[in-house]
């Protein structure tokens, strides 16, 4: 799922400049939704709604925050020799960084968000609001942060309850696969009527819709809820398997996100699309997309990036509180039995819980089954 998504991502970018030809067009049309909704959904699955704590805050910092700084320098210093001109993107983030700083957001407001009694509803309400303010623009990513919301708190309910259950159902596998076909063939008849900056969400309606604003929500309503639906069926029919290949270059999945982008830059200052015509070329250069997402997550790359994307900063944190030692005398409390666990399918599991000790407390935010100390993961895991 991680490199599928990344290789897609890539793929829409690079042929971006290609709209005006109908099998690319229809291509990156069809495979939005499998795109950004599905990393931010991946990253909402991995987050929790515990109280941000010393380990968490610094955890969030370095694979979220350093990045962003970090690769943001990166595309100044690339813009100054390959243009020959200065850009700090201080207010507006760089190209594909709009991700990592709405991400950092969703991750602070999760607790708060936890506790309301309908978190996904809100957040629908919000996106759909949010575009009649002339304010929420790009500026800090404020509009894309608020209209993606929705597909981070969907996977955050993703770890339990129907949500989960839909995804390990046997009836759920040919559902999805019907979703997909539906969305291919529509795709293909509304290509030419479908506006990209509907699905980008980055500006307000009045700059991104021809008729009456008034009516604008109910086209994002629609954007969002088909995203979720053609997401979750992506997710669905992705095998959770270990596949020789795809498995081992999915571990450089966030590689690809946050360094294609650098990759892009070049090619088109220096590449040349134009030879590209029928669907034998267009194959083409998908083909390339596929061969560069290859490269950007292989191992050397991970490596030589790996202080750029997965930074760590020992330096820059106060040592962490000392574990509380039990009094003298006192004994600690005493694990609990191993308790059954049924999975999803009905098929029975004994997983021993783990001691007080070493499990965090549940937080009046959490949701059942969800640990208040599990880690951000934004890393590898995307």
């Amino acid at each position: 799922m991680r490199c599928l998504s990344g290789v897609l991502v890539l793929n829409g970018h690079l042929i971006e400049p290609l709209g005006h030809i109908e099998g690319l067009r229809w291509f990156y049309v069809t495979s939005w939704a499998m795109r950004v909704p599905v990393f931010v959904i991946l990253a909402g699955y991995f987050s929790s709604a515990g109280p941000l704590g010393h380990r968490e805050v610094r955890r969030l910092t370095e694979s979220v925050l350093a990045p962003y700084l970090l690769i943001a320098l990166l595309h100044t210093a690339q813009i100054r020799l390959l243009y020959g001109q200065w850009k700090f993107f201080t207010a507006e983030p760089a190209w594909g960084l709009w991700f990592l700083l709405s991400l950092f957001v969703w991750r602070m407001l999760l607790p708060y968000l936890a506790v309301l009694r309908y978190p996904l509803p809100t957040a629908l309400a919000a996106a759909l609001a949010v575009g009649y303010l002339d304010g929420f623009t790009h500026t800090f990513s404020a509009s894309r942060t608020v209209a993606f919301l929705p597909f981070f708190l969907l996977g955050w309910e993703l770890r339990r309850g129907p949500a989960d259950q839909f995804l390990h159902a046997v009836w759920s596998r040919e559902a999805a696969a019907g979703v997909l076909a539906v969305t291919a063939v529509a795709c293909w008849f509304l290509r030419n009527d479908i506006d990209t900056g509907w699905l980008a969400m980055h500006a307000p309606y009045g700059e991104t819709v021809s008729f009456n604003p008034a009516w604008a929500w109910g086209l994002r309503g629609t954007v969002l809820l088909c995203g979720m639906a053609i997401a979750l069926s992506f997710i669905r029919l992705v095998p959770k398997r270990r596949l020789p290949v795809v498995t081992y270059l999915g571990m450089g999945g966030l590689y690809i996100y946050l360094l294609h982008p650098l990759v892009l830059r070049v090619f088109f200052r220096f590449g040349d699309l134009r030879w590209v015509g029928p669907w034998r070329e267009q194959a083409a250069v998908l083909a390339l997309g596929c061969a560069l997402a290859a490269a950007l997550a292989s191992p050397w790359v991970r490596r030589l990036t790996r202080p750029v994307v997965q930074p760590r900063l020992p330096w820059l944190y106060a040592p962490e509180p000392a574990a509380e030692v039990p009094a003298p005398g006192t004994t600690a409390a005493r694990p609990p039995e191993p308790a059954q666990r049924q999975r999803p399918g009905g098929e029975p599991a004994l997983e021993a819980e783990p001691a007080p000790a070493a499990r965090p407390a549940a937080t009046p935010g959490a949701r059942p089954g969800e640990q208040a100390g599990a880690r951000c993961r934004t890393g590898p895991d995307l």
